[in-house]
């Protein structure tokens, strides 16, 4: 009976021990999150311009760091005029955060007073519609979303684009997004399904 029971421990612990990453690292535990999709094979031979869609001083600096993560990657760049253009742009948004320690009544008249806050972001050839619920606010912290399209100029063509999200206490704007620039150009010309991170 000992001997059977000791089975079943080492059993069970060897099970424990297949999958810690899961354990640690839990779908939607990390305040990050990145997806992307590809359309088309990125062209070997052709360089990329990087421009911003919002030309403002944060932006100019935040380009610096795409030129620096996609020439880490060997992406052969040029500026101005190019057969391909990674577009990007950014966005901060107000996120709810629910009260701490709320009754029982005020967590009913929360779940039946609660909305659905859309997000649509859309082009000529796609779109991408998500949603997420809000209730009252009590605390308040910020969602930083950096979103960025490669376009073959020569025909109008998307090839890629991809799209990272950051939840954080409202802070320096510009050192958040270049922390989530590598995680969008490790994407680049890939589809990848949606997954989470955390910057260091």
């Amino acid at each position: 009976m000992i001997l059977k029971l000791l089975a079943i421990s080492v059993s069970i612990v060897a099970a424990a021990g297949l999958s810690p990453s899961f354990a640690q690292n839990p779908e939607g535990a990390l305040p990050g999150r990145a997806h992307a999709a590809s359309y088309a094979p990125l062209p070997a031979d052709l360089s990329i311009a990087v421009r911003p869609w919002d030309n403002n001083a944060a932006n100019q600096r935040l380009k610096s760091k795409f030129t620096e993560a996609l020439s880490q990657r060997g992406v052969k760049l040029a500026e101005g005029s190019a057969s391909l253009t990674l577009n990007f742009e950014t966005e901060v948004e107000s996120i709810a955060v629910p009260d701490s320690g709320p009754t029982l009544g005020q967590l009913q008249a929360r779940n039946h007073e609660s909305r659905v806050r859309l997000n649509f972001w859309s082009s000529t050839q796609d779109s991408v519609l998500t949603g997420r619920r809000s209730g009252e606010i009590g605390g308040s912290s910020v969602r930083y979303v950096l979103r960025a399209t490669l376009d073959d100029r020569r025909n109008g063509q998307r090839l890629w684009q991809g799209q990272t999200s950051y939840d954080a206490t409202s802070g320096d704007e510009t050192t958040t997004f270049a922390l989530m620039v590598p995680v969008l150009v490790e994407s680049l010309g890939q589809t990848i399904r949606p997954r989470s991170f955390r910057v260091e």
